[in-house]
């Protein structure tokens, strides 16, 4: 056993969630959750994510060691084999990943919103950044929904014309959209534009965008001069899938043999408890190590799976992971035509005697997605378990951001939110006699971008007074972590209007609900992680699988679903007890609701009136169907919610009764004649009946049993299609600081200053750009270069005339100089 490995990841793997270790000296240094998926190309880093099972105390793990591009041997060699130390910490049981940069499986890049790739590393040292000063810097994104952003140098020979850049400079950020960049990627790549602006500049820096073609002065200007831009570059990549292929490793010798024992159709029989084997699919190689292997090839499988692939000269991105007997996933067995094991799914490659490149059938779609998600069919309910079950508890402190600051409110008031607001929640624990910090900023849907951009900033500020010790979490309306929603314990109601804005120039007023009658959707699997969320008054909103509380001016009633868990049921209650004020309490089962009640919602209407039986271990899922890349692809959206519907594509919701494919207002007929087919091909590929219906959905016709699947669905909410890109960029912008009065008339030349040291005064002497650029003329100060030019070729040169040049702000001239050779 490693002793002093488990030392290094002292109580990993003991709750649910995601922990990362950034290799530092040959040791491993955990990583601040607040810098997750920012990873330097200098370094090597381990991620650990812990799940737990349905329906159990036991946790299961997947362990990713991640290798930077300029990482070195050393620390490549020490993270895989203190990947394997974490390995026998968790007793074995864990699957193993090799991460390459650049390379990295879609079950890695789901871990993070974005993943950015950082210059530099642990071994080159950090430079010191002075508050409110920062370098020009060009970023390059590739991805509509799962994210990589890369610096890259900023110049014009950077750009190409399929992907956006952002240009981050002291006080503005331009975003440049290619022309073949799809609105979606210029989408999400504004939501990163605004976390670099919110986020890392406090709210205050300008937000501009431009398309090629149409730049800004300033983008060039920010970019060091014009230049001819690339051709796009395909952000898919081509996975070459052969016949699986099963090789024996064996040392029974006393040295390695590899011995083919079947390709093309698999079984599981093939597989012996006392062997280990090596599963060679093209773009993937695992190692399976049975339970009565030695010691030594426990400890060696992945280095095993790794030389077998440098042997074969595969390419550098060729994912490597290590499976355990008894914990394969389902992307494993998935390549058995028989697996005794009724969890498995016959998905995946089927014996063919040509190479799967691109999808081409619905069944090569929902092949390829099945296949990319690991253990989706082993149940999808999140723990209500976290971090809180191991820590002693303090205070929480709850404040609204109200005129751009912090307002503490009552402590009666803790866990009630308006959907117009947004709040910080501190909540102070102990642990081991250490205090700890956990900063939340929640964010309302409804809430003004200037109340989020402050209530980021305060965080940032919390965060400093406590020395920078505690974890900011942004939570997203609609998105809270179980974490969140416990330190309410059941009281969390989610209201509908909020405060106005602090600008005073925002025509708003506040918005409550001031008719006296509410309507809230009780929603969870625990009492602990179950919420309260505003919906319409309309029994259209009610369903019989969940309770709802239904405030009047005189009385409340608590209307439980046939369906509904007893969690759901005490919250209600608990809910109830803290809204009734006066009002009396009426407890109304399904289907014995009192004329008041129907009243109130505006008359009977039609619900789903039959609760949508789900296997208990399993919840919804939702699935993205697109073809903006060109090909038609299928991909799973995890933690869903209504904002996550686009009206350009289409989704796949899968109730486990029924599929529903959801259609947006601008999908192309190539989507909608594609997702049928795949509809169908879903359906055999889960095993479900033949019988199972598929039902086509319009948006802004769906009906409640839809609906029902969504937690505090607003049926008010727009219908009308609206340009994501155009629509975030244009709410961004109103948020930009004011333009500062226009600069003053550019100043005459300056009078020859006087000489300093060893320097000959600019002005007293002319040099030509040509022996500037060489150094060929002694005396220059080398902070003025430009300013010994001539006035006729400093205009030639600098492109301006001097005057105009000496009115830029220093970090224009600053780069007009690098451009030019002058810095």
């Amino acid at each position: 056993l490693f002793t002093s490995g488990m030392s290094d990841f002292k109580g990993a793997g003991l709750k649910p969630g995601l922990q990362i270790w950034r290799i530092e000296n040959k040791v491993p240094k955990p990583w601040p959750e607040k810098q997750f998926g920012k990873f330097y190309e200098g370094d090597s880093y381990i991620c650990l994510k812990t799940k737990q099972k349905p329906s159990s105390s036991s946790f299961e793990w997947d362990i990713f060691f991640w290798l930077g591009d300029e990482s070195s041997q050393d620390e490549q060699g020490i993270a895989a084999y203190k990947t394997v130390e974490l390995d026998e910490f968790l007793g074995g049981g864990p699957v193993q990943h090799r991460e390459a940069q650049g390379h990295e499986s879609t079950e890695f890049m789901q871990l993070f919103k974005s993943v950015q790739y950082l210059k530099g590393g642990v071994a080159s040292g950090f430079k010191h950044v002075e508050r409110g000063v920062h370098e020009t810097s060009l970023l390059q994104l590739k991805g509509a929904r799962i994210v990589r952003v890369s610096p890259v140098a900023v110049s014009a020979a950077s750009l190409n014309s399929g992907d956006v850049f952002i240009l981050v400079m002291s006080d503005t950020i331009i975003q440049w959209n290619g022309s073949e960049a799809n609105k979606k990627e210029k989408a999400k790549a504004l939501d990163v534009t605004k976390g670099i602006r919110d986020d890392e500049r406090g709210g205050k820096c300008k937000i501009l965008a431009c398309d090629q073609g149409s730049e800004l002065p300033e983008f060039w200007e920010g970019i060091g001069g014009k230049g001819a831009v690339k051709a796009a570059v395909s952000d898919d990549v081509v996975e070459t899938k052969s016949a699986p292929k099963l090789i024996k490793v064996s040392d029974a010798s006393g040295s390695l043999v590899k011995t083919e024992i079947a390709s093309g159709t698999l079984s599981k029989s093939m597989l012996e408890t006392s062997d280990v084997y090596l599963l060679d699919v093209g773009s993937e190689v695992s190692v399976w190590i049975g339970k009565g292997a030695t010691a030594e090839e426990k400890k060696g499988g992945m280095k095993i799976a790794t030389d077998y692939c440098h042997e074969g000269g595969r390419p550098k991105g060729t994912k490597v992971s290590k499976v355990m007997e008894g914990a394969e996933p389902t992307a494993f067995k998935s390549n058995f035509s028989t697996w005794n094991d009724a969890a498995a799914l016959s998905f995946g490659y089927q014996a063919s005697s040509r190479p799967r490149t691109e999808s081409s059938t619905a069944a090569d779609v929902v092949g390829n997605m099945l296949t990319g998600v690991k253990d989706m069919f082993s149940g999808g309910k999140r723990s209500s378990k976290s971090f809180l079950d191991n820590v002693e508890s303090v205070s929480t402190e709850v404040w609204r951001i109200e005129d751009f600051k912090e307002v503490p409110l009552e402590e009666n008031l803790y866990g009630q939110f308006y959907a117009g607001d947004s709040y910080i929640v501190k909540y102070t624990y102990k642990e081991n006699s250490k205090l700890g910090y956990m900063i939340y900023f929640w964010q309302g849907s409804q809430s003004s971008a200037d109340e989020k951009g402050a209530s980021a900033l305060i965080a940032t500020r919390m965060d400093d007074e406590v020395g920078g010790a505690a974890t900011q979490v942004r939570v997203v309306m609609g998105k809270e972590p179980s974490h969140f929603v416990r330190l309410f314990k059941g009281k969390m109601v989610i209201r509908s209007g909020g405060k106005a804005s602090g600008f005073a120039n925002r025509s708003e007023g506040d918005s409550y609900d001031t008719d006296g009658v509410s309507f809230f959707q009780i929603k969870g699997n625990s009492a602990d992680d179950t919420r309260a969320v505003q919906v319409e008054e309309v029994a259209a909103s009610l369903n019989s699988g969940d309770c709802f509380v239904l405030l009047t001016p005189g009385s409340m009633f608590v209307w439980q679903g046939k369906g509904a868990n007893e969690a759901e049921l005490e919250v209600a209650n608990m809910i109830a007890e803290t809204l009734k004020f006066t009002r009396t309490t009426t407890a109304v089962l399904e289907g014995s609701e009192p004329d008041e009640f129907w009243s109130a919602v505006g008359g009977k209407g039609e619900y789903p009136s039959d609760k949508v039986q789900l296997d208990v271990d399993r919840d919804p899922q939702l699935f993205h169907c697109s073809n903006e890349t060109g090909t038609f692809k299928m991909e799973q959206i995890f933690d869903f919610a209504q904002a996550d519907l686009e009206e350009d594509d289409i989704f796949l919701l899968d109730t486990f009764t029924s599929i529903f494919l959801w259609i947006g207002s601008e999908a192309n007929a190539t989507e909608k004649k594609k997702s049928l087919e795949t509809a169908s091909a879903y359906i055999t590929a889960m095993k479900y009946s033949e019988d199972t219906s598929i039902i086509t959905v319009s948006s802004g016709s769906e009906p409640p049993l839809f609906t029902s699947n969504f937690l505090g669905w607003s049926a008010s909410a727009t219908k009308k299609f609206v340009d994501p890109y155009e629509a975030k960029l244009a709410a961004m912008q109103k948020d930009n600081p004011k333009d500062a009065p226009p600069p003053a008339a550019p100043a005459a030349p300056s009078a020859p200053s006087a000489p300093m040291g060893n320097f000959k005064a600019p002005g007293t002497v002319q040099v030509t750009y040509a022996d500037l650029k060489e150094g060929k003329v002694a005396g220059v100060d080398p902070t003025k270069k430009e300013q010994y030019l001539s006035d006729a070729e400093f205009a030639s040169v600098m492109g301006s005339p001097r005057g105009e040049f000496n009115a830029l702000k220093p970090w224009k001239q600053s780069q007009i100089k690098k451009a030019k050779g002058l810095f």
